[in-house]
């Protein structure tokens, strides 16, 4: 495990904090509609649910880049009463590094993890593994095993993963969690082989191949139909309707309802 230098995280956050666009008093109201009316679910909870008899909500954010806002705001929502989900991308920069076939960690990280598991939060793996393995010529299974392994030995509980919108997906139109043998469906080619002509030459990655289940995993976070969803992603806030997930629950009881909210922390300033 390394730690990161003072002057390596110091630069780092002052790049992100130049990017803030959003404030506590901002996340307040868009928190105000459910606080009274909603049940505050973290993505592993409702994932256990078999069919939706009340009104829940999932909040999720993508720390990507910035883990200092991620504890803060994880901080916030442990004294307003809300569990969220924290979804930690491997391709971050204070994550560590990756030398030859395995990550090297980097102090940092398992102290985030720890610190916000430890406020009532769920940590998720943000999953970036396909195109990892294209560009270095690596095997994706191996990648994820190895990480699980490191965050179950430190006594984090990932139950789950996210898929990361990573350049090259959309390159070669794929998306991340078709990893899964469970969510590689034919809505963008089902399981086959991806090859990528880049630095190291042709790599090539099987989709579809690898079970969640084997590997200790009850969802992506993907998966969840919602009724109403609210995201900042490309910083611009915005509300979609009725989004539908691979998993559909039994909806006959009027009253059930899934809101989502999706947040990347390093777009919101909780100072």
């Amino acid at each position: 495990m390394i730690s990161l230098a003072k002057s390596t995280i110091k630069k780092e956050m002052q790049r992100i904090n130049k990017r803030k666009e959003f404030s506590i008093e901002q996340y307040e109201h868009l928190l105000d509609e459910f606080l009274n009316h909603y049940t505050f679910l973290k993505h592993c909870d409702l994932a256990e649910k078999k069919e939706i008899d009340d009104k829940y909500i999932i909040v999720r954010h993508d720390v990507d880049h910035d883990y200092l806002t991620a504890m803060k705001m994880a901080e916030w929502e442990r004294r307003h009463n809300i569990r969220a989900t924290y979804c930690l991308l491997h391709t971050s920069w204070y994550y560590g590094r990756l030398d030859g076939d395995r990550y090297v960690h980097s102090q940092e990280l398992i102290e985030t993890a720890k610190s916000i598991q430890d406020k009532g939060h769920e940590i998720n793996f943000h999953n970036n593994l396909v195109s990892v393995a294209l560009r270095h010529g690596l095997d994706p299974l191996r990648l994820l095993e190895q990480e699980l392994e490191f965050f179950r030995t430190n006594g984090i509980v990932i139950k789950g993963t996210s898929t990361h919108g990573d350049a090259l997906c959309r390159e070669l139109n794929y998306r991340n969690w078709e990893l899964f043998k469970e969510c590689c469906c034919d809505r963008f080619g089902g399981p086959r082989t991806l090859v990528y002509e880049g630095e190291r030459g042709r790599t090539e990655v099987d989709l579809g191949l690898v079970s969640m289940s084997n590997l200790g995993l009850t969802y992506e976070a993907y998966d969840f139909s919602k009724d109403v969803y609210h995201t900042d992603s490309g910083c611009r806030m915005r509300t979609r309707q009725t989004t539908r997930g691979r998993v559909m629950f039994d909806r006959a009881n009027e009253q059930g309802a899934i809101a989502g909210i999706l947040t990347h922390p390093i777009w919101w300033s909780f100072d």
